[in-house]
């Protein structure tokens, strides 16, 4: 192998030097630093094959590209085996074959005109040729990315514009591919005065340049670059930017406000950009320039208004809806007052879900009802209604399973408990009593001495038998619980006047009371009131 520089080694390196003059790197601020070995490594890994036409004002044009022909082992190393090509125009065509380690992106070797070179040589060839590839064509990834350039224009260092997109056919690949012009403003610094448009191509690596046009400040100087073929190692990922939701109103009086909401999205898998325009009667009102990574969504707000009566065609993008401006208002509902009854029951059982609608507008109308259960609709009736009329819309519902469910009809919500068949529902009615017949059946006293308890039970008919020993007189009556029909009773059946049994008790009262201050002279021990079939036991 040859490591000398050979007179076609050094025609080699004044053909990189001609390449250098011709594509001048102060077109590309702040990239040529950038460029690194791994900028190669990414740039093999993922394209098979690519050329670019190129021209300046000095005269100089041509073509320059490469393909990547397989991979082969030189030097004991893995290699990436990469045809360059470049055609001047006017001047001899210059291909070249380079082994690119994949392992330091370095260049081994290079073969050029039937000669085999190594060492500084082919890190020269590398250096220059591919160099100028990743500054020019392969890269781009920041200088003209359009965050970037968004930042200069906020900057104040110029204006951008955004031309559109569309798909480009480009040799055997089809790419989506999205243009930009920027214009410098002349109190910029002089890097920023130039006008450029950039049309590129978003990619899974970073930027695909597809055409370039760059001009100095004075329009003296320009250079274009084309990109003519290109083949990818995988598809170019793509953005899908969509209409998700546009909310409005539909009929307005002269003067109101009509805020319009657009909601997008990108749904792809690669960021992307869309000029969206809301058009009125054909007529442009406004654009937005939407920017969007994939996954992320957006809301976009603009207030329409309109000072005469008639209906208007509005127009977002490919959606296209009427707005009606009148001074006669149009039905309009309201869906108030919410009720469930009853709002706690059993399994099986029905509850009433009901709500009162009115007509507030001008019009007569119809309105659909809907009722629904856990988000669920389960109902809808429809009404009819005049100009101030109003109505209850009702709807039964017998839920099948126990639980909390969530009732909603037009926005009003609610809950309705459910409980198991035959059991309490919390929060529903107290159960009620059973029926009393005869004499009731029960009166508890109780008496606390030294932390113990005594309990005494009454049945109705005849007395019954104490069922432990007899006791010793007891300590003061602590306690009395009674049910209050059998308090009727025995105020009945034994004279005792209401004030000495602490007053009236409500029918449906609890049951306990204390007893009074100053108690009455119990009946004597064992007596029997002659119309009252108990006995009275201490």
């Amino acid at each position: 192998m040859e490591e000398t520089c050979c007179p076609k080694a050094r025609e080699a390196v004044a053909l990189c030097l001609a390449l250098l003059v011709a594509l001048p790197l102060s077109w590309s601020p702040q990239v040529y630093a950038q460029v690194d070995y791994e900028s190669i490594a990414v740039l093999l890994n993922n394209v098979k094959q690519v050329r670019y036409r190129y021209a300046d004002s000095d005269g100089n044009s041509g073509e320059i590209g490469f393909q990547v022909l397989g991979e082969e082992t030189v030097q004991g190393e893995a290699a990436w085996k990469v045809k360059l090509e470049v055609y001047p125009r006017g001047k001899e065509a210059t291909v070249a074959t380079l082994w690119i380690s994949k392992s330091t992106s370095r260049c081994l070797q290079v073969e050029l005109k039937g000669e085999v070179y190594t060492g500084p040589v082919a890190e020269m060839f590398w250096s220059q040729l591919l160099v100028i590839w990743a500054t020019f064509i392969g890269t781009h990834t920041k200088t003209w990315e359009f965050a970037v350039l968004y930042n200069l224009a906020e900057g104040g260092y110029g204006r951008i514009t955004f031309l559109g997109s569309e798909l480009r056919a480009v040799g055997p690949t089809l790419l989506l591919v999205y243009k930009w012009r920027w214009e410098g403003y002349s109190s910029a610094p002089e890097a920023f005065r130039r006008v450029a448009e950039y049309w590129f191509a978003p990619a899974s690596f970073g930027t695909i340049a597809v055409k370039l046009h760059l001009e100095s400040s004075d329009r003296q100087k320009w250079l274009d670059i084309e990109l003519l073929s290109i083949e990818l190692v995988r598809p170019q990922p793509r953005p899908n930017i969509v209409i998700a939701d546009v909310r409005y109103k539909e009929r307005v009086a002269p003067g109101e406000e009509d805020p319009v909401t657009v909601v997008v999205s990108n749904t792809g898998d690669a960021i992307g950009a869309h000029n969206l325009t809301i058009t009125v009667n054909e007529k442009v009102e406004k654009s937005f320039l939407v920017v969007l990574n994939p996954g992320e969504r957006k809301s976009l707000n603009y207030t329409l208004s309109f000072t005469a009566e008639g209906t208007y065609t509005v127009k977002v993008d490919g959606i296209t809806f009427t707005i009606t401006v009148s001074r006669i208002l149009p039905a309009r509902f309201e869906v108030s007052n919410l009720r469930i009854s009853p709002s706690s029951v059993k399994v099986g059982d029905h509850s009433t879900i009901s709500v009162d609608i009115k007509n507030t507008g001008a019009q007569p109308g119809t309105h659909e009802v809907m009722l629904k259960v856990n988000s669920q609709v389960i109902e809808s009736k429809t009404v009819a209604l005049d100009p101030g009329e109003s109505t209850t819309v009702s709807f039964s519902y017998a839920p099948s399973r126990e639980g909390t469910y969530t009732i909603e009809v037009d926005g009003l919500t609610g809950f309705l408990v459910v409980g198991r068949a035959g059991e309490g529902v919390p929060g529903g009615p107290a159960p009620q009593a059973p029926a009393e017949t005869g004499v009731p059946w029960l009166i508890i006293i109780i008496y606390s001495s030294n932390g113990s308890t005594t309990d005494r039970g009454l049945g109705s008919g005849e007395a019954e038998e104490a069922r432990s020993p007899p006791l010793a007189p007891p300590p003061p009556l602590k306690q009395l619980i009674f049910s209050p029909s059998f308090f009727h009773y025995l105020k009945r059946c034994s004279g005792l006047r209401t004030p000495q049994l602490l007053g009236q008790a409500s029918p449906t009262s609890g049951v306990e009371r204390r007893a009074p201050a100053s108690q009455p002279t119990p009946p004597a021990p064992g007596s029997r009131h002659p119309r009252c079939p108990l006995h009275v036991t201490p």
